[in-house]
C-alpha cells in the first residue's frame, strides 16, 4: 500500500473500534460508519500482530455474512471502498479472499457466505486470528459460538514462536460485530442485554437525536427521507436502533431511548441528608429493589437494581439488599417504598413485609397507589422529562442492568390472538423489578410536587350549616 490512509472513527463508534475484548459488538441505525469501523478494525489488530520470523506481521481474518449474495452487494463493496483492489493489496474474486499488505503487515481477508450447510462447514474449519460478523443478528447463535473456537489460531506458535499474540505477548484474537438492532426476545437480544465479561456492547443514538455524530457523511436530511412511509417499528429498528418488535408482547415503555436515559459512564452516589435514597420494593416470592435518588438538579437516578428468584423477602433484605447498601452507600439515609400489599399480614409468622424492613434497620413505607395505570405513569412522567437539555431519569449502565433489560421490552404488554394487547403488563420475570422500579418514581415525582403533593396542598372543605339555604 504506496498511500497513506488516514482513519478517525465518529465518538459513538471510537470505544468499539478501540476495543480489546474478546468479543466487541455495535448496533446503531443505517449509515451510522459502524461497518466502516469494523473493517478498519481488520488493520487496527493486524498492525498489532507480532511478526513472524522474517519480520512481517501476518494475521487472518473471516468476514462472515449470512449469504454470499449480501457479500457481493454489500460487505465486499464497503471493503473495497476503503482497500482498493491493486493498491491496498489484491483482491482474488474466484477465492473470495483480499490479500490487505500494508508496511510490515500482511492479512488475509476471507468472505464467507452462509447460504447453506457446507458455507458453514467451510467457515468452521478454518485457522484464523479474527472473525468478523457483519449483520450479525441474521447469523445463527449456532454459528457465532463455534466461531468462537476458531479465531487465535493462526499464526502458530511454528510461524513466529509465540502464536497469535501482539509484541507484548498478550492475546491478539478477537470477534466483532457490527448490526441494525435485532428483534427482542432472540439470543442476540439477550447477549446484548446481559453480555459476559468478555463481551463489550455498544450501542449509538438515534440518528434523529443531538448525539448523533455521523451525520456529516450522509446526505441533508437523510433520516428524516428515510422515514417517510415507514412504520413506527421500521423506524424504531433502523432509525432510533431500538431492538426490533416482539412477537410476544408490546414494550410497556415506548418512550424509553437507550441513547438518552442510560448513562454513558457509571453513576455514583453522593451523600445529601436532604436527598436519602429511595428504594422501591417489590415483595411476594421473588423480591426486587431499585436503588435511586433525586440529585440537586431534579434527575431522577437509579444507581443499582436487585431481583431475586423464589427466596423470600427475609433473605432477599440479609443476603442481598443489606450488604449493597453497607458496601456501596453506608451512612446514605435510606427510604424503602414498597408494594402496600406488603401491609397484609403472613400466615407463617403473622410479620407484615413492611415489619420485616424495618426490623432489618431500614425506614420504609407504602407505595400512595398499587394502580398500574399511576404506576406505570409516574415512570413515563421521569422518561418523558428533560432538565437543561439532557434526560430526567436516568439508569446506571452498570449496576441497572436488570432494569434496563426490562425497559428495553422484556417488561411488556402480551399480544392476544387477535392481535391486540393485553390492559395490563405481563407478569414475567421482568415484572418485579419492573415493580419495584414504578414505587420508587411514584415517590419521588410526590417528592417533586406531584400528585400527592397537590392533594396535600388542595384547599381544605370546611362544614358549614346548611340553616337559610334555599
Amino acid at each position: 500500500m504506496t498511500e497513506t490512509l488516514t482513519f478517525t472513527p465518529v465518538p459513538s463508534v471510537t470505544p468499539f473500534f478501540l476495543g480489546e475484548k474478546f468479543i466487541e459488538l455495535i448496533v446503531g441505525p443505517v449509515g451510522s460508519t459502524k461497518t466502516t469501523a469494523a473493517i478498519m478494525k481488520i488493520a487496527y489488530h493486524a498492525a498489532q500482530m507480532a511478526p513472524c520470523r522474517d519480520g512481517v506481521r501476518r494475521s487472518k481474518a473471516v468476514w462472515v455474512r449470512n449469504t454470499r449474495e449480501q457479500l457481493k452487494d454489500t460487505s465486499i463493496p464497503d471493503f473495497l471502498r476503503w482497500f482498493p483492489d491493486g493498491l491496498a493489496g489484491n483482491f482474488l474474486r474466484t477465492d473470495l479472499k483480499f490479500m490487505l499488505r500494508f508496511g510490515n503487515v500482511e492479512c488475509e481477508v476471507l468472505f464467507r457466505g452462509l447460504d447453506d450447510q457446507n458455507d458453514v462447514r467451510r467457515l468452521l474449519s478454518l485457522q484464523t486470528s479474527f472473525g468478523i460478523i457483519d449483520e450479525f443478528r441474521e447469523i445463527s447463535g449456532a454459528v457465532f459460538d463455534a466461531l468462537q473456537g476458531r479465531v487465535g489460531r493462526y499464526p502458530s506458535k511454528l510461524d513466529n514462536g509465540v502464536g497469535c499474540v501482539k509484541d507484548d505477548g498478550t492475546e491478539n484474537k478477537h470477534i466483532w460485530g457490527a448490526s441494525n438492532p435485532p428483534d427482542m426476545e432472540t439470543s442476540w437480544e439477550q447477549l446484548l442485554n446481559d453480555p459476559p465479561e468478555n463481551c463489550g456492547v455498544y450501542i449509538q443514538p438515534s440518528g434523529m437525536s443531538a448525539e448523533a455524530d455521523w451525520l456529516d457523511y450522509l446526505p441533508q436530511d437523510y433520516y428524516p427521507n428515510l422515514m417517510q412511509g415507514k412504520s413506527a417499528d421500521w423506524i424504531d429498528v433502523y432509525v432510533h436502533a431500538k431492538f426490533g418488535k416482539s412477537l410476544a408482547g408490546l414494550p410497556v415503555y415506548r418512550t424509553f431511548r437507550s441513547d438518552f436515559h442510560i448513562a454513558k459512564n457509571r453513576l455514583n452516589p453522593v451523600r445529601y441528608n436532604e436527598r436519602p435514597l429511595i428504594i422501591g420494593m417489590d415483595f411476594g416470592l421473588n423480591p426486587s429493589a431499585t436503588i435511586n435518588q433525586l440529585d440537586l438538579r431534579g434527575r431522577f437516578l437509579t444507581y443499582d437494581a436487585l431481583t431475586s428468584d423464589n427466596m423470600g423477602v427475609q433473605r432477599f433484605l440479609e443476603q442481598k439488599l443489606k450488604p449493597l447498601l453497607a458496601s456501596k452507600y453506608p451512612g446514605f439515609p435510606a427510604l424503602v417504598v414498597g408494594d402496600p400489599a406488603g401491609q397484609a399480614r403472613a400466615q407463617t409468622d403473622e410479620r407484615t413485609c413492611f415489619e420485616m424492613v424495618r426490623a432489618a434497620g431500614l425506614k420504609a413505607i407504602a407505595a400512595r397507589t398499587n394502580v398500574t395505570a399511576a404506576r406505570v405513569g409516574a415512570v413515563e412522567k421521569f422518561l418523558n422529562r428533560q432538565i437543561d437539555g439532557g434526560p430526567g431519569r436516568l439508569l446506571c449502565p452498570e449496576g441497572a442492568r436488570v432494569l434496563i433489560t426490562a425497559y428495553r421490552g422484556g417488561y411488556r404488554y402480551k399480544i392476544k390472538k387477535s392481535g391486540e394487547h393485553e390492559d395490563a403488563p405481563e407478569k414475567n420475570n421482568h415484572s418485579h423489578i419492573a415493580d419495584a422500579d414504578q414505587y420508587a418514581c411514584l415517590h419521588a415525582d410526590a417528592d417533586q410536587g406531584g400528585a400527592y403533593n397537590a392533594r396535600q396542598q388542595a384547599r381544605p372543605v370546611q362544614r358549614v350549616s346548611s340553616l337559610g339555604w334555599t
